[in-house]
């Protein structure tokens, strides 16, 4: 399934960094609140129906990354 990611925001220890010298320094990189990316995610059938039903009817699913 095609997706775009957009990114929201830098956090550490589960708490926004926005509004620190950290926070500041790698929101002016490429990876700043908005930045959008072209993405895949791997899903079957039923996943991909449930995503769609779910954001059509507005809700939006929020994800985290991890190497």
């Amino acid at each position: 399934m095609k997706i775009k990611l957009v990114f929201n925001d830098w956090q550490k220890d589960g708490e926004s960094i926005y509004n620190t010298e950290e926070g500041v320094d790698l929101s002016m990189g490429d990876f700043h609140s908005g930045s959008v990316f072209n993405g895949e995610i791997v899903v079957n059938a039923a996943q991909k129906l449930e995503l769609e039903k779910a954001m059509k009817a507005g809700y939006q699913p929020v994800f985290w990354m991890s190497l």
